[in-house]
């Protein structure tokens, strides 16, 4: 009788650990499941139709600990400043933006490729600095610059001087990542085609724009683009 009790025990045990290790391996697929859904090309939230908030990661876009940023706002899309221009894109979305470095030494202020940037106001494109921007200002000071950047949500109102936008974070979608990580060494920063090759510059930013476009509200990077990606010129060093 005690052989029998203790056998169903054994097999008790093993019933439930099957059963606790199956709950498991669901939870996971699940997980795997939500996360590719919320990655798919055109469901990224907060891009393209998506709806829902821009999703991003805790890494700091920018060095907080040194700089101030102040109000950013939108300037006229698609016309190159001519007053520090700066970044990759600006056929749909160009900012406004000063940086105060709060120390007594020159430093380098940089805001990281993959960082989004929320637009204030309903039905207006929100954006994403596509490759790492580094620019120096020196100690004490405050220099205003014009940010290039790549609309997020194909459709919606470009920018515009009475909107304002705030520097959310790193975007967290992988898909939009691995676009950043393709076009970190890629030389397509407005500053390396003045002055004399802004309509190159153009030619290059409006493609990627179309390319990020696939992403946020087509169905995903072609060959093509893949492509056109890899024959970018690299940043001279």
């Amino acid at each position: 009788m005690a052989c029998f009790i203790g056998l169903n025990l054994i097999i008790m045990r093993k019933i439930i650990l099957l059963f606790t290790f199956l709950f498991v391996v669901a939870s996971f697929l699940s997980c795997q499941k939500n996360k590719n859904n919320n990655d798919d090309p055109g469901n990224i939230p907060g891009m393209g139709d998506a709806g829902g908030e821009l999703e991003v990661e805790d890494t700091l876009s920018f060095p907080m600990e040194s700089f101030f940023v102040g109000d950013i706002t939108g300037c006229e899309a698609n016309v190159i400043p001519t007053d520090n221009p700066v970044g990759s894109g600006g056929e749909w979305v160009i900012l406004d933006f000063s940086i105060e470095n709060k120390t007594d030494k020159d430093a380098n202020f940089y805001l990281l490729g993959g960082s989004v940037i929320e637009c204030q106001e309903e039905n207006y494109q929100h954006a994403i600095c596509i490759q790492r921007l580094d620019i120096l200002v020196e100690a004490e000071t405050t220099k205003n610059c014009k940010l290039l950047v790549y609309c997020i949500n194909k459709g919606r109102s470009g920018s515009s001087p009475d909107i304002t936008y705030l520097i959310k974070g790193v975007s967290s979608s992988d898909r939009m990542m691995r676009l950043v990580d393709a076009l970190e060494d890629k030389k397509i920063d407005i500053r390396e085609y003045l002055p004399d090759n802004k309509n190159e510059f153009k030619e290059i930013s409006k493609t990627i724009q179309d390319i990020v476009w696939a992403i946020t509200n087509g169905s995903g990077l072609s060959d093509e683009d893949w492509t056109f990606i890899n024959s970018l010129p690299l940043i001279e060093k």
